[in-house]
């Protein structure tokens, strides 16, 4: 999930040597400023990051603890679902027993990997929202899922149409943009897990989860301003306007928590 959250902005943004083979699986796990390669004794997940007091052995660049984060609260979630699930050791050797936690884990990571990189850098993916969506067609096809494949492809068009139509209307009336491009293909993906009678409870959860985060975004931002220091005449406070310009928070955090609540509760 690291190589994902890590690599596949790059990958879209184009910034990386032309030169250079890159992709998710190449080249090997390696430290951005020295370049050098991570034996596996230094990439034992977040062991080593404890080990090496976040940095890199050779260069001591600080490595970021969103590494470490990440390997952990994907470790309790797995722990926590096989938990709940999975039951006795030996289910996990029956196809069935080892089938039903497929779709909580697969559905997670995706959603995890779409909340960090949102929240990074203001992106989705359509990678990772149409692995989303065919995923829960495949699970939804296989009986895996409590959604049918009816339930699961009719609310995945009906979410589309319908945060597709509030954006163009938002950009129509107030003349600019009030959802990122890939919010509506987030919830058309998310739709396919929850089926078609959530589609309404998704995007009301998603819109209170979504001004939950811009309230504290909102405290916050004021915080900073309360404490920035006085501006002197004649001068000009740049950092202070700049905090007050295009305010903007990721909603794909807000849309992958309501769609984990709904899968798990189904109202």
């Amino acid at each position: 999930m690291n190589v994902v959250i890590y690599r596949m902005p790059l990958i879209i943004s184009g910034a990386y040597d032309d030169n250079m083979r890159f992709s998710l699986a190449w080249p090997p796990s390696h430290c951005p400023v020295c370049h050098h390669r991570i034996r596996f004794y230094d990439n034992i997940p977040v062991m080593s990051w404890l080990v090496l007091r976040g940095k890199c052995r050779r260069c001591r660049t600080r490595i970021s603890a969103v590494y470490p984060l990440t390997e952990a609260i994907t470790g309790v979630w797995f722990a926590v679902v096989y938990l709940c699930l999975a039951g006795p050791v030996n289910t996990l050797l029956t196809i069935s027993g080892a089938a039903a936690l497929l779709p909580p884990l697969v559905l997670f990571c995706l959603l995890y990997c779409i909340t960090v990189t949102d929240v990074r850098h203001y992106l989705i993916p359509d990678v990772l929202s149409l692995g989303l969506l065919w995923s829960g067609l495949v699970l939804s096809v296989c009986g895996l899922i409590r959604v049918s494949p009816f339930q699961a492809v009719t609310g995945c068009v009906l979410a589309y149409c319908l945060i597709s139509a509030v954006q163009y209307g938002y950009r129509v009336i107030r003349g600019h943009e009030g959802l990122g491009g890939g919010d509506a293909k987030l919830f058309a993906a998310a739709s396919v897990w929850v089926g078609l009678s959530q589609v309404p409870w998704l995007i009301l959860f998603s819109a209170v989860c979504g001004g939950v985060l811009f309230g504290i975004k909102k405290f916050y931002q004021r915080k900073i301003l309360v404490q920035a220091p006085a501006v002197l005449p004649g001068e000009d406070n740049d950092d202070s306007e700049g905090l007050c310009d295009g305010f903007y928070i990721p909603f794909g955090p807000a849309i992958a928590l309501a769609t984990l609540v709904l899968f798990f509760t189904r109202i």
